[in-house]
């Protein structure tokens, strides 16, 4: 029961941001290094994609796997909404918004060894570019979660993400 409540109120969180009719649309592919077992023993990757809601708001989904010792033997997969700090993220024109950002982020995960779940807060202090110049650096991303299955605390880190706009950049403003 506490699992259906707790995935209830996950996806509306997650959804409500797409009921808002705006300009401010784009799609980036997210690709990085990560990791999130304590202590690292291994090499991970990181990748996802980021959907731009408003000029403030995007919605991610993400997931971190095991590369090595184990290919894909472990992984965290993740839905979030983040909030931008620091202003604007996109313009919803080819001027970039604030392309120097800090990132919060509240969402839930799901893990696939242990079937674990739960909720998860993250910050991501350093956000370098925006949806109109390409590209954007994510440095220092840090979520922080509880797993409600196997009562324990999730940390997943991210040193450097790199998100590649594909739509929202300064191209579809020509």
């Amino acid at each position: 029961m506490k699992k259906r409540v707790l995935i209830i109120l996950i996806s509306i969180l997650l959804l409500l941001p797409l009921s808002a009719k705006n300009d401010y649309f784009d799609l980036a592919f997210m690709i990085g290094q990560g990791n999130y077992t304590w202590p690292v023993e291994g090499i991970g990757v990181s990748y996802g994609v980021d959907i731009g809601i408003t000029d403030k708001i995007e919605l991610g989904f993400w997931g971190i796997s095991e590369l090595i010792p184990n290919p894909f033997e472990s992984t965290l997969l993740g839905a979030e909404v983040s909030f931008a700090l620091m202003g604007q993220r996109n313009t919803g024109s080819k001027v970039s918004g604030v392309n120097i950002n800090m990132l919060l982020s509240l969402g839930g995960f799901w893990k696939t060894n242990d079937n674990g779940m739960g909720v998860m807060i993250g910050v991501t202090p350093l956000a370098v570019g925006s949806p109109a110049l390409t590209r954007r650096e994510r440095c220092l991303r840090t979520n922080v979660g509880w797993d409600f299955v196997n009562k324990k605390v999730i940390v997943a880190f991210s040193p450097m993400d790199v998100d590649i706009y594909v739509k929202g950049t300064y191209r579809d403003w020509i």
